[in-house]
């Protein structure tokens, strides 16, 4: 099992394939395994990796959230294509993946030669929190399948400890303070901006939002998904992510 000592903990990551790096970002719950059905078609072009964030996962351990959470999220990213020998990367995120994708690219703009954002919520609204208010119950109260979806990821005995982390931080948009749209002309690699219009959390104003404030950005919508494209219609979804990467493809080095 791969694993890399950063300064803050031990990180899980997987490797596939060859050729220019493509760095899948998971969301906010999950793990890597949220790539599962991307690994094969990626890895024919690309090397694909994914990773664990720290607390995620077959990573290292870690129930509280700290301030500067996301700032810490881009350290670590930082650390791991550094430790890897990564100069500059594709980076493909989803959801809170997607937005610590967005800060690296923000902070590191030469490190990324593409970037790819799928179901991001850029900003906080009285929505946004009602909504992630309704969604994450407390452990007794959740579905079995959310339950499963949850073990799946984290392992029996963690899965209810992070869920309930997640719940007591509200961290990410679960707060009227969190805005990404002030990096958004910071930006400087092509963007994807990719999302289900039945996402369940963030209307489609927020990937409107990130095209119009994001030069040379693209906006795909795909029909009858939501929250995750990637796992409900993955064929679409690998057919837009491998166009995109085509047409902006970067010579070797």
């Amino acid at each position: 099992m791969p694993e890399v000592g950063l300064s803050r903990g031990m990180i899980h990551y997987e490797s596939y394939g060859e050729g220019q790096p493509l760095i899948g970002l998971h969301d906010g719950a999950g793990s890597s395994k949220a790539w599962k059905k991307q690994i094969e078609i990626f890895a024919t072009y690309y090397r694909f990796i994914i990773y664990d964030r720290l607390g995620f996962g077959r990573s290292e351990p870690r129930l509280s959230y700290e301030e500067g959470y996301l700032e810490n999220r881009v350290r670590e990213l930082e650390e791991l294509v550094t430790d890897l020998g990564i100069d500059s990367a594709h980076l493909c995120g989803m959801c809170e993946g997607g937005a610590v994708a967005l800060a690296f690219a923000s902070s590191y703009p030469d490190r990324v030669k593409t970037l790819i954002l799928q179901s991001v919520g850029y900003y906080g609204t009285d929505e946004t929190i009602a909504r992630c208010e309704s969604y994450f119950q407390p452990w007794s109260k959740l579905d079995g399948s959310l339950r499963n979806w949850l073990i799946y990821h984290h392992g029996q005995d963690y899965a209810m400890l992070k869920w309930e982390a997640i719940r007591k931080a509200r961290h990410y948009v679960w707060s009227q303070s969190y805005d990404l749209r002030p990096r958004f002309s910071r930006m400087k690699s092509p963007t994807l901006i990719i999302g289900g219009d039945r996402d369940p959390f963030f209307d489609l104003e927020h990937p409107i939002a990130a095209y119009r404030g994001i030069k040379n950005s693209e906006l795909c919508i795909v029909p009858g998904t939501g929250h995750f494209p990637n796992e409900e219609a993955p064929a679409i979804f690998d057919k837009v992510i491998l166009y995109f990467l085509k047409r902006h493809r970067t010579p070797p080095m």
